[in-house]
């Protein structure tokens, strides 16, 4: 696929840049109308997500056309204005981000019934995702040793068994899984969801996490604390059943977590996959890191955490 091409009557204008997925995107035209194209390794899983989500009234966007051999399809164009290009600049949209808000709640709790997902966020997957953190952001980025990265076993060790036990009646929603300003956007005054191929049953606190403990957009503290009491009242209408501050704990923890999930990434995009621009928002997702080792108590990687600030 490149630009100039025409498929299935649809034409190539430009190739869209900058994004962290391994899928190719395409803006393209047929008799006037803008789509995107997109070109999908694991098309099908999409489809059948993108098809489940639509039913239940999630705002993903339309598919016009597929071809599943081909590995690619056409989907309904969300124009420019990303939760991220909104705010990008600090200039934070608590109305935007509310609606934000009120969007994750219908995807984890209308989403979950019949979900066409198997895999869970569990001891495993976090597990996963601090080998993934060790691995390109302490080691490769940071250029620590193994040997010196497996002093922190025991804190993951203890920060995975934590998540799992806080979790409790927040688990076994359905998550996007990164549910951050970039895969955010608004068109006609509604909120447009992208990017949740990733997704899992989890628990709740992670996509509010990946929301507002966000590298791309700095939100501050006092804001985090607002939206976040604004969650929680709505999942507690949902008959949720936790008290605030366990709700708290259990946030801060999966927080701590998530951006440790984000730091690696971003040193994997910038180091192996040719996106050196991701290096960009790596003192920001060390600043929300260090920001979760305050909260809780992880001496070990808050002693490496806070030697890279210095």
């Amino acid at each position: 696929m490149k630009v100039g091409d025409v498929i299935s009557g649809y034409e190539l204008l430009d190739e869209i840049t900058g994004h962290g997925s391994e899928r190719r995107f395409f803006r393209c035209r047929k008799e006037s109308v803008m789509s995107v194209m997109v070109y999908d390794q694991n098309l099908e899983q999409h489809l059948v997500l993108q098809r489940h989500l639509a039913q239940r009234k999630i705002a993903v966007p339309q598919v016009f056309w597929s071809s599943i051999a081909d590995k690619i399809m056409v989907q309904e164009d969300l124009g420019p204005l990303s939760l991220y290009e909104l705010c990008k600049n600090g200039n934070i949209r608590m109305d935007i981000y509310k609606k934000a808000i009120d969007e994750l709640v219908r995807l984890q709790f209308d989403g979950r019934e019949g979900a066409p997902i198997k895999c869970r966020y569990d001891t495993d997957h976090i597990r996963w995702e601090q080998e993934y953190f060790r691995n390109h952001f302490l080691i490769e980025y940071c250029g620590l040793t193994p040997d010196e990265t497996a002093a922190l076993e025991s804190d993951f060790g203890d920060l995975a068994v934590a998540i799992m036990e806080a979790s409790g009646p927040l688990d076994g929603y359905l998550m996007h899984r990164d549910y951050q300003s970039q895969n955010i956007y608004l068109k006609e005054d509604r909120i447009r969801l992208i990017d949740f191929q990733s997704a899992r049953i989890g628990p709740l606190p992670y996509d509010l996490a990946a929301l507002l403990r966000d590298a791309y957009v700095e939100i501050q503290p006092v804001h985090e604390e607002t939206l976040r009491a604004y969650y929680y009242e709505k999942i507690k209408a949902r008959g949720v059943g936790i008290d605030t501050q366990d709700f708290v704990h259990c946030y801060e923890l999966i927080a701590l977590q998530r951006s440790m999930q984000a730091l690696g990434a971003f040193a994997n995009l910038s180091l192996n996959k040719k996106k050196p621009h991701f290096a960009h928002f790596i003192p920001r997702g060390l600043e929300l890191l260090e920001r979760g080792l305050n909260e809780k108590s992880f001496t070990k990687l808050k002693r490496v955490v806070s030697s890279m600030r210095k």
